[in-house]
């Protein structure tokens, strides 16, 4: 396998790479030797003048004009009033930003099921402190936030392999937490991201990975960066990487994680993120117990978020990984813990939240006692939670539930009826909601115009603060619409977020 290519902002390696390689240079200043031999080529121009005072820019414009002798004399007066820029603003070219940042791979070869680690590093090679924002590698959703590194994986057959993340829901893009990092000149740092996050190896063979990043830097002279300021530079990385997947045996690959799995016992203040993003991205069997005492860690503790768990336990998938997400929807201690230890409290309420949501997007029957049980055994939220999980099972009595609700004397269960309706995304589910355009309840009409519009992909407007008599007319459109439409309707397929 090639050398990779790389896309390096600034300093020497820069020019030794291919004429194929991407390069981004931000203010780098130039050799001596190399401005000399361009002084010569002026010649043409008749300026004389000290190499420091000429940028790249002028090389390139120069080289174009000596080529061309007509034009010398038209462009005389730019290279000129450039010279004389430069002698006035000397601050411009001199003690640029100057970095080098590329990725890497630790190594060639990886098993399946193996923690595949891709190296971001920048080097400050310059005379200037830099600073950049900086988090825990884990994987970010929203594809807007200029800090975040992207990967693209195809495979032999340079079709792109499947992303396990999870799909944008209810237009939510999530957000990210950031540190920051002030660089000295001649120090490095190196980032690890877990590539297992943008990519499900899953069967040996060539992988081909096209990792980038335009990273934005901030002067850190003088103290405390202002990340409100603009940028001084941005340090760009382009690399082409491949790697190797091969099989292996369970004792191989108990040992390739072992080193991980075992620095979740490490005891506090020790960061244990990267153990964390191992374990509940990559699940094995072996380590069931590991994520059931991350899902069940005190909420007090924070170096984790304990749904990253629940979601590793979905991952791995197997019926005792799943019980154990079901009995935290329920709020009950994990099996085998030690006696005494008390159930989930309302603190834990969000937590119990997600393991239901993780529950109606398997959607299996199994559990759907468990989801009965909850509405009938809690109230406030986690009712309610429970009420619109009902939709994804597509169950007789789950349905049965759900219409009930409806006309329940808490317009909270109404609403929550209402959108566990949209979530069945059938036909059956249309003339229901009609019907809800004419509660009461204005906060219920406005879901049910929401859930029409969902499940139909057609707009009737509706006012926030709409009285009876707008939600009436309002109603009359979409019973219109029905009437028109209800032979030949048939809702979009809509996929949860979550393929479990």
């Amino acid at each position: 396998m090639g050398r990779p290519r790389r896309w390096l902002a600034g300093g020497p390696e820069s020019r030794q790479d291919s004429p194929s390689m991407h390069a981004l240079l931000l203010g780098k200043p130039r050799t001596e030797s190399a401005l000399s031999r361009m002084i010569r080529e002026m010649n043409c121009l008749g300026v004389k003048t000290h190499p420091s005072e000429i940028n790249r820019a002028q090389r390139l414009k120069i080289h174009r004009n000596c080529a061309h002798p007509d034009r010398a004399r038209q462009t005389l007066a730019l290279v000129v009033l450039l010279i004389v820029s430069a002698l006035i603003f000397p601050q411009n070219t001199r003690a640029q930003v100057d970095y080098v940042a590329r990725f890497t791979l630790e190594k060639q070869e990886f098993m399946v099921g193996e923690p595949i680690f891709c190296n971001f590093i920048i080097k400050n090679t310059g005379a200037r402190a830099i600073a950049f924002r900086y988090r825990s590698p884990d994987r970010s959703l929203n594809l807007a936030l200029e800090n975040e590194p992207h990967f693209k994986v195809t495979g032999a057959n340079h079709r792109t392999v499947a992303d396990p993340a999870p799909r944008p829901c209810g237009g939510a893009k999530g957000s990210a937490v950031y540190g920051s990092v002030s660089l000295p000149p001649g120090q490095t740092h190196v980032e690890r991201w877990l590539l297992n996050q943008w990519a499900n190896f899953a069967r040996p063979g060539r992988y081909y990975v096209r990792a980038d990043r335009h990273l934005p830097l901030l002067n850190s002279e003088g103290g405390e960066p202002d990340f409100s300021s603009k940028p001084v530079a941005f340090a760009g990385a382009i690399n082409d990487l491949q790697l190797e997947v091969v099989p292996g045996t369970e004792a191989q690959l108990h040992a390739a994680l072992g080193l991980y799995i075992k620095k979740l016992d490490t005891p506090p203040p020790a960061d244990i993120a990267e153990p964390v993003l191992v374990a509940t991205n990559l699940p094995q069997p072996f380590f069931l117990a590991r994520l059931i005492a991350l899902a069940h860690a005190p909420v007090e503790e924070h170096r984790w978020d304990r749904t990253e768990a629940l979601e590793g336990l979905a991952r791995l998938g197997t019926p005792e990984a799943w019980r154990a997400v079901a009995q935290i929807a329920q709020g009950k201690s994990a099996a085998g813990a030690t006696s005494g230890k008390p159930d989930f409290t309302s603190k834990d309420d969000a937590f119990r939240a997600h393991a239901i949501l993780l529950l109606a997007e398997k959607a299996d029957r199994t559990y759907l006692p468990t989801i009965l049980e909850i509405i009938s055994g809690t109230s406030g939220d986690l009712r309610g939670d429970a009420l619109r999980a009902l939709g994804f099972f597509h169950n007789a009595k789950a349905n049965e539930v759900m219409f009930q609700n409806l006309h329940s004397k808490s317009s909270t269960d109404r609403v929550n009826a209402v959108l566990g309706l949209k979530n069945l995304n059938t036909k059956e589910a249309v003339p229901a909601l009609l019907d809800m355009m004419k509660d009461p309840d204005n906060e219920v009409r406005q879901v049910a115009n929401f859930a029409l519009q969902g499940l139909t992909r057609q707009h009737f407007s509706l006012s926030p603060s709409a009285n009876l008599s707008e939600s009436e007319r309002v109603a009359q459109q979409w019973h219109e619409w029905w009437q028109t439409h209800a032979a030949t309707f048939t809702p979009t397929p809509q996929s949860p977020c979550h393929d479990w």
